[in-house]
Formats: structure tokens, C-alpha cells, sequence
């Protein structure tokens, strides 16, 4: 599946391995339906009816990106769980393609989730039961749907994505700008308006879409509005959690880019869920578009089959919750994850993880990275990080598709602009499970600028394999609605979240955390004049110092279980 049009090619695959007996042999294929939405607007869809089954339980789809888009493989999907013995709703979402209205992201989708729910439960090929499954934005209008509270819903398993859409665009300050940059532009037209050949350098940043011949009227309202609680909290869902009483089946991928908020909509649920037990949580070695699922591989690490377990998986959640068969889906553990470095799937039954320990792994003198906590008086390490060439990882790439767009990080390795930081060998395999993040101690010369961090696995040939990574903008180190700008040669304590992982590294590799200042063109550049965002041209050098003393002992905070 793809999320960035015109941009990249993807193979969507003839068919969905499974392992386990269809249903029905065939689907009926009825076309071009539409529901009527209660202020009168219709949405149109595809429904895919498992032959000779009579009324089944539905699975519902609502998405923007076209019911019938080759590259999404809606018809694969569809036809997947009509074999299972579902029917299989896919709808264009309000605005988008065939579906009358304008397309507001996250506006309309509560309201439009009841109605679409409601129209599925008066067809003759409903039995009455519904489920909702979705990734991306359709996992969001997942949640919508179950928020809505419509009695017919049954279960919803969404996927990739974060209720808090402020927090889906911008990674503690700094804006996702090679994904949801690109796809609000996308996004911005009846179908796809084109964004090949987007220049990813031109300033202001503001003016990006106009330098296609686009309007951006959805990109200038998300930068316009990026402090702006007020204007994100109706296209969001996170204050409303409590309103799912489903249950529910949250899933990603460690090389996703919303991990974050996916995990935390799923600690979010657990705390207002009226039954937890049935809230659960599957994370593969996967990323957005799912391609490790076609390469076998998750940025440098060999994989075996995923695909089929990632099926398998929805299958028994839908076929426990809306269809009713006690199965036993989810009674061994609520949680399921798979270890990469280990390749192997493990049942958890929570998350985070209990038995783990936060164990600080420090930045020291001369590009060191140890268990031991530094002295006093080691001297700070110094970069220059300049917006007019940053660090290019990621341009002319797809970061939908991390785990094949990230590589070894050795191509990197000339980079003034990176300091580096590695351990001696491993004596014994280092198993991390659970949240990951860094405290940085810095100075700039500048009054907002960015800090990196990438937390990587050598393997014994050298390659630098990303384990996770995290940014955050300065200006916002205490939270988006609380900027602050610096004063410079200050230093500060700066709290990088690099989401979560399990990952096995194993005996006789070595550890490396890089610190830099930018991530380029997954992130936007910050300008490091403090100006507003994304409204000005110009920018300047800043001069960077990373501290590792007594008194400021940046480190990575790493989740690990003994054995």
C-alpha cells in the first residue's frame, strides 16, 4: 500500500497469505452504493459479499484514498475477508474520490462513522454485527466510528496512527515533513493533486505547495495553526478515548512513524477502557507501507515471513470479537511483539514491560559511549549545524516505507554535522523491550534550533543498523504549548522521546548514539532564528555543544530485561 502518490512504486501483492481455511470461495462484488449522511451528503462504496454465506458480520473501511486505487489494494483486502466469511465495506471518506462533501481531516468522521455504520446494518447482507479495521487515516476513522458509540459496532482494529493529529505531524515540535507534509498537499484535491518533483529545500517553507502550482490549503492550515489547541482538538480524538467501549486490536510497526502516539493512545486506553483485557496491542518489524512484508528486511536486519502472522492476527481478533467464535485470541497475553535481532514473536502481558530496567547508556570524552557515569571534567563535544545543508537521510526517499528508505548509517559517516559516540563490544547480548529515550544537556548559539538522536546496533561487518531514532525542536522542550526560546550558550536539559523497541543486540556488536541537528527531509529544517514557522527564508548557522559531565551527563535511556 502506498501513502505517497506520485512518489514512489509499490507492489501490492496478488494475494494475502494466510493460514488458515476460507469461508467462502468467492465474493460478489456490489458496486457503487451510496450512504446518506445526516446532513444529506453521500458517500460512496464498494461491498464485497462472501458468496453462499447468507448475512455475515461487515468489516467497514472508510479511507481518502480511493476505494479502487491500484496501489492501495482495497480489492485485495476486501476479497481477503470475504474469504474469512465477512463482508467488506471499503467507502470513500467525505470529499475524497467518488463521496460527495469537502474533505476536513478528522472533522467529520465521528458522525459520518455512525451514518456509515448505520446504512451497513440495514443491508440485507449484514447480519447486524459490524467491526472496523483500518490503518492510517482509516485506522483514525476506526476510533471515529467506535467513539460515536453506534450499539452495532462490535470490535475495531486501526492501525499506524495516533488520535492526537498534532502530534502525528509534529514530532515534538518538528514537522513530519517528507510523510504528512507531502500527503496534506497530496491530499488537498477530489483525488491526489501531484507532488512528484516536490523540492524539498524551498523557502519559506510556507510556500511549498505554490511552488507546484498547488494551493496547499491544507498544508498552510496545519503550519499555520501548529499552536493553535483549539484549532486541532475537533480533527483529533485523544480527549475522547474514554468514548471507545469496544474492543479493540492496536497495531504498528517499530519502524512506523507514529509508534509514539500509537502506544500512547494504547496506555490512554487501558487507564478509561471499561474491560482492558480486551484492549490489545500487536507491534511487528514493520513500517508505515508495510514493506518489509515484500523485502524481508527491516533496515539492515534479515527477516523471516511476517505477513502472514500480521492476517492471521486481525483474522482471530474480528473472528473472537465480531463473529463470536471463542477462539482464545488474546487469553495467553494482550500484548504481542516481535523482537528484531532475535526474529522471533514474544507475548507480553504488558505494556511497558515490567521486568525491564531503565539503564542509562552515557555519552563520554573522545566519541565513548559506557555504562559508567563521566567524571567532572570531560570537555564537551562541539558541531556546527547549518540549515542550508543538512543532513540529507532521507531525500528524494519514502518515509512511509522506513524500513527499506533507512539503511546503513556508514553512508553517513563524513558528516561534520553528526557526532558520534560508540561502545566497546558487547560482552553478553543486550535485550531491550519497552520506551527508549535520551537526555540531552546542550547549548546553542541560536535561539531555537534542533536536536537529533539515533540509537544504532554495529554489527560485527561494521554496518550501523537504526535501532530508533527521535528529534526535538527547542523552542517546544517543554511541551508544543509552551514554547520558550533560548537564550543563547545556555545550556539545557532536553528530553528526546525515540519511541519504543525490542530489539536483541547481540554479544560482540557494539552500541552507537549520533547526535546532530537535523533529519532531512523526514523532518522540516529548522531555520534557527526563532522566527515564526515556516514563514521566512532565512536562516542561519548555529554553533552546537553537547555536554557529557558530572553536572550535565547526556545519556540514552535504555529498557533492559535481564536474562
Amino acid at each position: 500500500m502506498s501513502y505517497h502518490p506520485n512518489a514512489s512504486k509499490v507492489q501490492v501483492p496478488f494475494t494475502i497469505p494466510s493460514g488458515t481455511p476460507d469461508r467462502a470461495r468467492t465474493a460478489e462484488v456490489v458496486a457503487d452504493l451510496t450512504a446518506r449522511m445526516r446532513d444529506g451528503v453521500t458517500l460512496a462504496a464498494d461491498v464485497y459479499v462472501p458468496r453462499g454465506l447468507g448475512p455475515v458480520p461487515a468489516i467497514v473501511i472508510r479511507q481518502p484514498y480511493g476505494r479502487r486505487t491500484p496501489d492501495m489494494g482495497f480489492d485485495v483486502v476486501a476479497n481477503f475477508f470475504a474469504a474469512k466469511g465477512y463482508a467488506c465495506v471499503v467507502q470513500d471518506v467525505r470529499g475524497k474520490f467518488s463521496s460527495g462533501g469537502e474533505f476536513e481531516p478528522g472533522v467529520n468522521e465521528v458522525e459520518d462513522g455512525y451514518d456509515t455504520v448505520e446504512w451497513v446494518t440495514r443491508a440485507a447482507w449484514c447480519d447486524g454485527r459490524v467491526g472496523l479495521w483500518g490503518e492510517s487515516y482509516y485506522g483514525f476513522t476506526s476510533y471515529a466510528a467506535a467513539v460515536s458509540g453506534h450499539p452495532a459496532i462490535s470490535c475495531i482494529a486501526p492501525g499506524d496512527i495516533g488520535t492526537d493529529r498534532r502530534a502525528c505531524w509534529f514530532r515534538q515540535g518538528a514537522f513530519l515533513l517528507n510523510t504528512t507534509g507531502y500527503w496534506t498537499m497530496a491530499m488537498d484535491a477530489k483525488e491526489y493533486a501531484a507532488v512528484d518533483g516536490v523540492d524539498p529545500y524551498h523557502l519559506p517553507l510556507i510556500d511549498l505547495p505554490r511552488s507546484l502550482g498547488l494551493e496547499g490549503r491544507l498544508f498552510r492550515s496545519v503550519i499555520e495553526h501548529l499552536s493553535d489547541s483549539a484549532w486541532w482538538a475537533p480533527r483529533g480524538l485523544s480527549g475522547r478515548l474514554a468514548d471507545v467501549r469496544v474492543p479493540v486490536l492496536a497495531w504498528t510497526g517499530w519502524y512506523d512513524n507514529y509508534l509514539g502516539p500509537l502506544l500512547a493512545d494504547y496506555a490512554k486506553l487501558l487507564a478509561v477502557h471499561p474491560d482492558p483485557a480486551r484492549v490489545h496491542l500487536l507491534v511487528g518489524p514493520w513500517d508505515h507501507e508495510g514493506s518489509g512484508d515484500d523485502t524481508h528486511s527491516a533496515v539492515c536486519q534479515n527477516l523471516p515471513p511476517t505477513a502472514q502472522h500480521r492476517w492471521d492476527t486481525y483474522q482471530a481478533f474480528f473472528d473472537r470479537y465480531l463473529m463470536g467464535l471463542d477462539n482464545g485470541f488474546g487469553r495467553e497475553a494482550p500484548v504481542e511483539l516481535f523482537m528484531l535481532g532475535a526474529n522471533h514473536w514474544h507475548r507480553e502481558p504488558s505494556w511497558p514491560p515490567r521486568d525491564v530496567t531503565t539503564t542509562p547508556l552515557y555519552l563520554r570524552h573522545g566519541g565513548a559511549l559506557s555504562f559508567s557515569a563521566p567524571g567532572d571534567d570531560e570537555e564537551p563535544d562541539r558541531f556546527v549545524y547549518n540549515p542550508a545543508d543538512p543532513v540529507p537521510e532521507t531525500v528524494g526517499r519514502n518515509c512511509w516505507a522506513l524500513c527499506t528508505t533507512l539503511d546503513d548509517r556508514r553512508r553517513l559517516e563524513e558528516r561534520s554535522d553528526i557526532v558520534r559516540y560508540v561502545s566497546e563490544p558487547l560482552e553478553e547480548d543486550l535485550v531491550l523491550c519497552g520506551p527508549l529515550s535520551a537526555r540531552l544537556y546542550a547549548a546553542s548559539s541560536a535561539v531555537d534550533t534542533d536536536f537529533t538522536v539515533t540509537l544504532s546496533d554495529i554489527f560485527e561487518d561494521g554496518t550501523v543498523n537504526t535501532i530508533q531514532d527521535g528529534i526535538v525542536r527547542a523552542r517546544f522542550r517543554a511541551g508544543i504549548d509552551s514554547p520558550s526560546p533560548l537564550e543563547p550558550g545556555a545550556v539545557y536539559q532536553y528530553e528526546v522521546d525515540l519511541f519504543a523497541a525490542s530489539y536483541r543486540v547481540p554479544k560482540g556488536h557494539r552500541l552507537e548514539v549520533d547526535v546532530s541537528s537535523s533529519n532531512f527531509d523526514r523532518y522540516d529544517r529548522n531555520l534557527n532564528t526563532g522566527e515564526p514557522f515556516a514563514v521566512s527564508p532565512r536562516m542561519e548557522p548555529a554553533e552546537q555543544t553537547i555536554h557529557h559531565s558530572g553536572s550535565g551527563p547526556s545519556r540514552v535511556l535504555l529498557p533492559v530485561r535481564r536474562a
